[in-house]
């Protein structure tokens, strides 16, 4: 009779592994550890990429996601990433601080066979699996466009502008280029006046700072690289109680500045929508393929959306 039961014993605990084995060779991915080295988590955007990190990631089958806040710093997300080899996980996820700095890093990870992935910034680490972002100079593109059509409309093709760059990052300084190129282009050069073009650093104080330096100059519109810059000119614009000038930017998702659109903002007008669940779920969906043995493309765009009063109500059910 113990043995019979015994026997029984074995062929559930046979069973059961048998199972096991058959869900992890459909499902290579399941039971990975991943590791994420984020950029930063300081603005609303990069808040909302490690809270759809941490939803998506259980919810696709893998068993850990550790995402660390780099905040900025590239020696800090590198020793993030050094300890993630040391603890052999399965891949790593990465947005750089600096993509060329980060290499030697990366490389680490190379010779420790452990796959790395970015999103949202890129790096020049030759063994990349897949780079999954958006198209930094569209950002600037689209947002040069809107401007455009706006002086037509409101300021007889002619614009006053204040810029409010990020040039420590390369995508950051891209995006940059292209909306001054694309600006130029559809207006020319005589009817843009460059009030001013300043490296904002990365808070909404300093970008505040230099609009308000700016303030008694007549500035139409004030473009952000990022969200922070915007919504530090609309800040200081609002203090002031200044007239006139609008506020755009060339990146930004979530309730603040969806609402800001929608309740018609005095001063914040237009953003570029770049969707953190989105960017998250291709790049969880590439790690997927890469264990399942697919091959997958060194370069992967999202789409992006021009979100202004004409279009903002397709995007108030994303605001919580």
């Amino acid at each position: 009779m113990k043995k019979r039961n015994l026997v029984s014993l074995l062929l559930v605990v046979l069973m059961l592994v048998s199972m096991a084995s058959a869900a992890l060779a459909a499902d290579p991915w399941k039971g990975k550890r991943l590791g994420v080295a984020h950029i930063t988590m300081y603005d609303e955007w990069c808040k909302a990429v490690y809270d759809e990190f941490m939803a998506q990631a259980p919810a696709m089958g893998f068993a850990e996601i550790n995402i660390q806040d780099g905040n900025l710093n590239a020696e800090t997300q590198q020793k993030q990433i050094e300890d993630f080899i040391a603890q052999k996980y399965d891949a790593i996820l990465t947005d750089p601080v600096n993509g060329e700095g980060v290499v030697p890093t990366l490389e680490l990870a190379g010779a420790a066979n452990i796959p790395v992935f970015a999103f949202d910034n890129g790096t020049i680490y030759d063994k990349l699996i897949t780079h999954v972002a958006w198209d930094h100079a569209q950002t600037g593109v689209l947002t040069a466009k809107w401007v455009a059509d706006y002086a037509k409309e409101h300021l007889g093709g002619k614009v006053k502008m204040g810029m409010l760059e990020m040039l420590y990052s390369v995508h950051t300084q891209v995006r940059s280029e292209a909306f001054k190129k694309t600006l130029i282009e559809l207006l020319g050069e005589e009817n843009i006046t460059w009030v001013f073009e300043q490296d904002f650093g990365e808070t909404r104080e300093s970008a505040a700072n230099i609009v308000t330096n700016n303030i008694a100059k007549p500035i139409d519109v004030i473009w952000g690289a990022v969200d922070n810059a915007a919504m530090g000119a609309a800040n200081a614009l609002e203090l002031a109680g200044a007239e006139g000038t609008i506020v755009v930017s060339a990146g930004a998702w979530g309730s603040e500045p969806f609402n800001m659109i929608n309740n018609n903002h005095k001063y914040y007008k237009m953003c570029i929508g770049v969707s953190a669940a989105n960017i998250v779920k291709l790049t969880l969906e590439s790690v997927q393929k890469y264990f399942a043995g697919e091959e997958l493309p060194k370069e992967q765009n999202i789409e992006l959306a021009v979100i202004d009063a004409t279009t903002i109500a397709d995007y108030m059910k994303y605001v919580q």
